[in-house]
């Protein structure tokens, strides 16, 4: 029986120990989790929610004086839904296991479950930056995530990603930067945010850190008495080391809203039963999400 855990294997505690160990916040397992720092976590009501963009009227006109005013128009945009889906795992054991077992590091078998269950939600969110220019994956709009033509829904489109792809550097972060306080708004009219978050593979961790925690001063040769102005953004960094698809990309995470979201239908669940016909103990542990975003402007990619 594949996956069984037999007599000698693993087993003692196990029974006693492994409901109460899935549901403890405290024991460290799901304060490891990277995906809320980059993450907006929500809770689902339903089994399906959708986003709407609604672009609104652009600019005002100049009237004269006992002339009518003009008329502002309001258009739908795409419409981004997101639906729960249902991860799950468990063990099976052996009553055999569980009476003969002799050791009490079992608790570590009940540790490993609910270890299996944050790993998965960090992959699983993770896959939003590894897919981020995959055209397979497609949001709302029709467009990858991270595209260099995103349509407006009153006309035209916008880019959100470099339109030189650069490594990480405070010259790069200076470009990326001014590119999104230069983002449209769903009108078209200049909206205008500001990064606040960067992810990034582990590798580049360092020069991240080095700009964004480092020195009031630029470090590049020749501009030591420049200030350096990414300091002053007091930016996240947030290393991925699930992100292993590639060590040159990056991406800025912005202030613009319905960005990056983890959306909860329901969060870990523990269930232990018994299978009596084989005398099977199982323990099982699911959770409810999806995970979206439905906002181009909430990023901006270095596909470097």
């Amino acid at each position: 029986m594949a996956g069984t855990v037999f007599t000698g294997t693993i087993a003692h505690g196990l029974k006693k120990t492994l409901d109460s160990v899935i549901t403890d916040d405290n024991d460290g397992v799901e304060a490891k989790c990277l995906m809320p720092k980059w993450c907006t976590e929500v809770d689902m009501p339903d089994n399906w929610m959708d986003d709407l963009e609604v672009a609104g009227g652009g600019l005002i006109g100049e009237k004269t004086e006992g002339a009518q005013m003009g008329t502002l128009t309001i258009k739908e945009g795409y419409l981004y839904r997101y639906i729960a889906r249902t991860f799950a795992g468990k063990y099976i054991v052996t009553e055999e296991a569980i009476e003969d077992e002799k050791y009490s590091e079992i608790i570590d078998a009940a540790m490993r479950l609910k270890r299996s269950f944050w790993k998965t939600v960090d992959v699983d969110s993770t896959l939003m930056l590894v897919r981020a220019t995959n055209t397979s994956y497609v949001y709302g709009d029709g467009q990858a995530l991270a595209a260099s033509a995103h349509p407006l829904a009153q006309g035209g489109t916008f880019s959100n990603t470099l339109a030189t792809p650069l490594s990480p550097s405070r010259s790069a972060a200076i470009i990326a930067e001014t590119n999104v306080m230069q983002y449209p708004s769903q009108d078209g009219i200049v909206e205008g945010y500001e990064i606040k978050c960067i992810v990034c593979p582990v590798p580049q961790w360092a020069v991240w850190n080095s700009m964004v925690t480092g020195n009031e001063k630029a470090a590049e040769p020749g501009q030591f008495n420049q200030p350096n102005v990414i300091y002053k953004k007091n930016w996240d960094v947030v290393p991925n080391k699930y992100w292993q698809n590639t060590t040159t990309n990056w991406i800025g995470i912005t202030d613009a809203e319905n960005g990056f979201k983890f959306m909860w239908r329901r969060k870990p669940r523990s269930r232990t039963w018994i299978d009596n016909d084989q005398e099977l103990m199982k323990y099982g542990i699911s959770g409810r999400w999806t995970r979206g975003n439905s906002n181009p402007r909430s990023l901006i990619f270095s596909n470097a």
